[in-house]
């Protein structure tokens, strides 16, 4: 909606004026009716009209005065002047104000009003076209701290505060996907980032950042108290941070600063920045301060190799453990200094891990969500999808093979890293061992050699994708004597060398 303030100290005209023309219907909305030029400036600071219509002539500050200091304080600002016959020479002096037009009071209808209401909106789609583009601009140089003495800041005051909207990532199955937060698109969302708050919270400008970060720039004026600018400035982001979800769905947050001087601008904006970047560890469609955000230190990673081995492991387990063995890998990952890197490197890890069992054993989860943000829900995900996973392995295993052939693969797949034989599973198992090396391939469909071979190529696999492992430490890890047989061995059931599997996956 355009705002339009009108100002006339006759009231029967401001009213005939007020119920001249369906206002709403055609996009524009009556903030606020002034019967002074004193009145009008001070309505202009608590609504911020794009335009205002007022009569030329009144009593105590004319149309004229007004239109220049309305002028000096926006020059963007739409001023129509209403004028009778006998003042409109008078009137042409507003040239040098800037005064953009002139209706004469007694030739004044609905039809001459839509044609003047037209040229506003043209007037206003190209002023604002101009002042997005400078918005920007300015915008860029105050944040990355470029020379703030060549800009117009006629607007600004000293004492100044930055509110940063980010729309999460959403997770999907491993991965997560870009969301871009349009602001311009939602016009509730731009009024409320724009309004006055309790004369003391002033919009400057905004400018989008990144397709799902928009930073905004407010004035605070008035000599006010610490804790109250603080109570106001929060209560601003809350008010955008609700008006966001309503129009942008969940998935929000709100960063803001406390009040700063012009200069310290580009070093808080940096640390909002790196901020940011930790959203998925703080709770949904909720605004956070800066200043009670811990400091971003150097992120030591975490490695889980024998954890995720681990876990595996405990998929094939009778017992369920899954649940309790992911929600320890997760607190790895959270705490006092949630760590992005390890955390991402996790759930890349959970992902591969789960994929490669579900393409061994032939199954596939059906644990599928929407609207995953955080790193909680992403936690969640994950025990569902591994449970539903453990429950599949048994379910089919119990149904397939016997009791001991089940005790057998347990037993391979929590010792593969171990010299093996089938003598020694008979020691085991306290059973001749060729007996059992008959029972396991009849049921099982492949000899027990095999299917210990698989369990380390499959753990090779996942080491080498890692990227975090030599062809040394890989061989060791997974049971073999020499790098050279671990690479023969590797070449047989894989089509390729241990270090070209590496590279290769590097490239995907």
């Amino acid at each position: 909606m355009i705002k339009i303030l009108l100002v006339d100290d006759e009231v029967l005209a401001m009213e005939y004026i007020q119920h001249m023309y369906n206002w709403e219907e055609h996009g524009f909305c009556i903030v606020g009716c002034a019967s002074s030029g004193k009145k009008a400036l001070e309505l202009y600071e608590v609504h911020r009209p794009q335009v205002v219509i007022s009569d030329i002539k009144m009593i105590g500050m004319d149309g004229l005065e007004l239109a220049m200091r309305l002028k000096k304080t926006n020059p963007n600002i739409i001023v129509i002047l209403l004028s009778a016959y006998k003042d409109f020479d008078y009137a042409k002096q507003g040239i040098q104000y800037g005064v953009d037009s002139y209706l004469v009071k007694h030739e004044l209808d609905e039809t001459v009003l839509v044609q003047e209401l037209k040229k506003v909106k043209g007037l206003l789609i190209k002023n604002d076209k101009k002042e997005k583009i400078y918005q920007k601009y300015f915008m860029n140089q105050l944040i990355y701290n470029a020379d703030i003495d060549t800009l117009d800041r006629s607007n600004l005051s000293n004492r100044v505060f930055l509110i940063m909207l980010h729309r999460n990532y959403s997770f999907e199955k491993g991965a997560f996907r870009e969301l871009p937060l349009n602001v311009d698109e939602m016009e509730p969302v731009h009024r409320v980032i724009e309004d006055t708050l309790d004369q003391t919270i002033f919009y400057v400008a905004d400018v989008k950042i990144t397709s799902n970060n928009w930073i905004v720039l407010y004035r605070i004026e008035n000599e006010v108290s610490k804790y109250k600018v603080n109570t106001l400035i929060e209560e601003k982001s809350k008010r955008i941070c609700d008006t966001l979800k309503k129009n942008a769905g969940s998935g929000i947050n709100i960063l803001y600063s406390h009040e700063i001087k012009l200069d310290e601008i580009s070093t808080v904006f940096r640390k909002m920045s790196r901020q940011i970047r930790k959203s998925m560890f703080w709770k949904r469609d909720k605004v956070y301060s800066l200043y009670r955000l811990n400091e971003i230190t150097t992120e030591e990673m975490v490695v889980f190799t024998e954890e995720i081995s681990e876990l595996e492991r405990t998929v094939y387990k009778e017992n369920q453990e899954c649940e309790h063995m992911i929600r320890y890998l997760f607190e790895m990952v959270s705490g006092p200094e949630d760590k992005l890197e390890s955390c991402k490197e996790l759930i890349q890890l959970l992902e591969r891990t789960i994929t490669g069992i579900e393409k061994r054993e032939g199954i596939h989860r059906k644990i599928y969500r929407d609207n995953i943000f955080k790193v909680q829900e992403i936690q969640s995900y994950y025990i569902d999808c591994y449970i539903d996973v453990h429950t599949k392995i048994h379910e089919n295993t119990s149904k397939k093979y016997s009791n001991i052939v089940l005790e057998m693969m347990r037993f391979i797949r929590k010792n593969y890293k171990k010299e093996m034989n089938l003598e020694m599973m008979g020691g085991v198992f306290q059973m001749n061992g060729v007996y059992l090396g008959q029972v396991f391939k009849k049921e099982v469909g492949v000899t027990f050699l095999k299917y210990l071979t698989n369990c380390r190529i499959d753990e090779a696999k996942r080491l080498l994708e890692s990227g975090k492992y030599n062809i040394s430490e890989v061989t060791e890890a997974v049971g073999y004597k020499t790098s050279q047989y671990f690479s023969q061995v590797f070449m047989r059931n894989v089509g390729m060398k241990p270090q070209e599997y590496k590279r290769w996956n590097e490239k995907r």
